[in-house]
This record gives C-alpha cells, sequence and structure tokens, in this order.
C-alpha cells in the first residue's frame, strides 16, 4: 500500500515520538470501554466459517496466488459452534444527540465507518441492532469525496464521508472523520460498523483514526490502547493500560510501521520448546479470527506438529485431537504461548480437528504472520502511539 504524502508526514511525526524507554507506561487513568466477545472466542466454528475468514483475511491484507477449495474440505465439516467469530465489539456514540452504535473494535484496520439508516439492501435488512441517522444529527458535516473499502470474504462498504462528534469510552472527538455506509455487505445482528484503530497512513478517508486524533487533541493522558480479550471481561483501555488486567510489566516491541500496521518484527515460532521458524515480522490485529502465516511457514511450522496433515491443500491444516502440542511465539523475551482451545479449531468428529494457524501468502513478503484473537485471547496487549511499540503482559486470573 503507498502512503499519501499527508499519511506519511503523519507517521514521521509518530516515529519521532518514540521514547528511549520502549515501554508503555502503567496507566491506570485512561478510560475503560467494555467489549463483548461473542460466542467461543478460541475456535473458528465451521469450515464455511474457516474458509470465511481466510477470505478475510486475504481481502483485508491482500495475498499472492490463489488458494482453490475443493469440495472435498467442505464436505468434511461440522455442526456450527457459533453464530458468532469471536471478534470483538463494544458500543460508540455519534452525533447530536448521541445515537448508541456497536462496531467491531479493529487493530487492522484504521477508518470509522457505520452503516447508514438509509441502507436499504439485503445485509442491512437482516441488521438488528440500530443505525445511524445523519439527519438526526444537529452536528454532521458532510465533506468532499466517498468512502469504499473492502474488509474480507466479500465484506465492504461504501457511503458518503461526514465529520461529526464521536464519543469512545467518554472520549470526545467533536470532528472525528467517519462514513455513514449507505451501502453495505458483510454485516448482520448487531454490529453495525468498525472503528479502526490501525496506523493513519493507510486510511481510506485520509484522516488519523479516532486514537491518533484524541492524541493530538490532548484529551487522553497517553496515545495508548490496552486490550484484554476474555469473554464477557474483554474491554479496550483507551489512554493507557489496566493494571487491574495483567500483572507484571508490559514487554514492549517496536513496531515497523512502514505497512501500517501494529506490526513487530523479529519473532520466532515454537512446537513444544523449539524454535521452528526465526525472524516472522508478526501484525496483531483484534480484528482477525485465527493465526495466518505464509504458506511455506505454516508447513514448516505444522511439520513440527506429529500427525498434522495438510487438508486438501487448502491453506488448512488438521492434526490429532489429543495431541499434545505446544506453541508459543516470542520476540526475545518471553513465550507466550497459546492455550490448547486457541490452537483448536474444531473437532471434525473422526479424532482430528483443524488448526487454528491457516496459509495465506500476504502482499507484504515471506515472513509476515497475523495474530488474531487466538493469539490475543491468552495476553495483555498494549499498543502504544507514543513509542511506536506493540506489547504484551501476562493477563490476570480471574
Amino acid at each position: 500500500m503507498v502512503a499519501s504524502t499527508w499519511s506519511r508526514a503523519l507517521l514521521v511525526v509518530a516515529v519521532l515520538s518514540i521514547s528511549a524507554s520502549g515501554a508503555p507506561a502503567e496507566d491506570a487513568s485512561g478510560i475503560r470501554v467494555p467489549l463483548t466477545v461473542k460466542g467461543p472466542t478460541t475456535k473458528i466454528a465451521d469450515v464455511d466459517r474457516l474458509v470465511r475468514n481466510i477470505e478475510r483475511v486475504k481481502s483485508k491484507y491482500g495475498h499472492r496466488g490463489e488458494v482453490s477449495y475443493t469440495p472435498g474440505l467442505h464436505q468434511r465439516g461440522a455442526q456450527p459452534l457459533a453464530d458468532d467469530d469471536g471478534s470483538p465489539t463494544g458500543v460508540i456514540s455519534i452525533g447530536t444527540p448521541p445515537q448508541k452504535l456497536t462496531v467491531l473494535f479493529d487493530t487492522g484496520s484504521p477508518d470509522l465507518w457505520v452503516t447508514s439508516s438509509t441502507c436499504n439492501n439485503d445485509w442491512c435488512n437482516q441488521l438488528t441492532g440500530a443505525r445511524f441517522d445523519v439527519s438526526a444529527s444537529t452536528t454532521a458535516q458532510k465533506q468532499a469525496g466517498t468512502f469504499n473499502a473492502t474488509y474480507g470474504g466479500g465484506e465492504s462498504a461504501v457511503g458518503p464521508i461526514y465529520t461529526d462528534q464521536v464519543t469512545v469510552g467518554g472520549v470526545t472527538i467533536k470532528d472525528q472523520y467517519f462514513s455513514p455506509a449507505t451501502d453495505q455487505v458483510g454485516f448482520t445482528g448487531d454490529t453495525v460498523g468498525i472503528l479502526g484503530l490501525s496506523l493513519a497512513s493507510i486510511s481510506d478517508l485520509k484522516q488519523p483514526p479516532f486514537l491518533q486524533h484524541a492524541v493530538q487533541e490532548g484529551l487522553v493522558k497517553s496515545g495508548v490502547l490496552g486490550v484484554r480479550l476474555a469473554g464477557a471481561s474483554s474491554e479496550a483501555f483507551i489512554g493507557g493500560t489496566n493494571p487491574a488486567l495483567y500483572t507484571g510489566a508490559i514487554e514492549a516491541h517496536a513496531i515497523d510501521p512502514s505497512n501500517g500496521f501494529w506490526q513487530a518484527p523479529g519473532g520466532t515460532v515454537k512446537v513444544n520448546g523449539k524454535a521452528v521458524l526465526t525472524n516472522v515480522s508478526t501484525i496483531i490485529d483484534t480484528g482477525t479470527v485465527g493465526i495466518v502465516g505464509p504458506s511455506k511457514q505454516v508447513a514448516q511450522f505444522w511439520a513440527d506438529v506429529p500427525g498434522a496433515q495438510s487438508d486438501s491443500g487448502a491453506g488448512v491444516w488438521t492434526y490429532p485431537c489429543s495431541a499434545d502440542v505446544s506453541v508459543a511465539f516470542s520476540w526475545g523475551g518471553k513465550d507466550w504461548t497459546l492455550s490448547a482451545d486457541d490452537l483448536n479449531g474444531g473437532d471434525l468428529g473422526d479424532g482430528t480437528c483443524f488448526g487454528n494457524i491457516f496459509a495465506v501468502d500476504l502482499q507484504f513478503g515471506d515472513n509476515v504472520w497475523i495474530l488474531g484473537s487466538n493469539f490475543l485471547n491468552g495476553v495483555y496487549a498494549a499498543f502504544s502511539l507514543d513509542d511506536m511499540t506493540v506489547g504484551f503482559a501476562t493477563p490476570s486470573e480471574g
């Protein structure tokens, strides 16, 4: 992706703000935003959902080559485990008077959009959550241009561009850019849009994402977003981290911001304590379910799991459900281990399970991985604009 001159300037400012310590300050003075993670957060529900998640990653991040999903793969599918995919959603408000809306909190995309009340396609008609009525807001201001974003699995949003008052967890920006999408595909149920929390350089709106804008306006003490995915106890923490939800220090790692993501290079993938891959570059993404890596490296990974097999060459692997496998990621410090449930993508009923680590060749190179909710379930994560780092800590028990 190519950043505009405007977005490159923002990126330079952000990079120059890196501190000597490299670790985000522990700060409980931020704003807590409760998140909802519906369904089993540790599993991709069924084969069709698994394929959709792979397609979502391919479209969201771009990919090289084609992956063919054969009928044999679908025929082995188990019954759905949940109606929802385990992505974190929260309530924000837009407009005057404020309209409450449920959106996906996504560290893998930069822009804010919500479904407009005027959207009348088949997908919009399946929404049960409240939609945004531009005409009911006295502070909505139309801006030039059109928003057009694709998120994967055929999911997309198209609409005009507006500014309005946007509140997230008590942090209010009076002129946040967003799109009230008049056409959207892929969203049903309560969730009506996306709150993007990645870096500004890849913004389709060509404007700072909410967290960066809040920092620029002096509305938060620090440019840190803390995230804990833990079922009903999930939360985002704006302007710091919440020490009540983790123990010990946050292990912070400098990101490579060149692709516009929270991308930490220099990672190692371990199986049963053995380093099977080194120098992997990892994008930390709350909006992705599962863990995705390039085909050759994913094949190397599964080669170290006894009994694992490629399923129809589709980028999906199976392994014996009874296998005693320990999987961890490391960036030179602690090993951050996946739970058995986070590795397991669902029992096929024949003693084998789908793995939640699957293969997609992204456009960024042969060593780039996406660590989604199945990794984040096991850590407290801190995304710092102040230091340009992403960090992890051990979650508190309970």
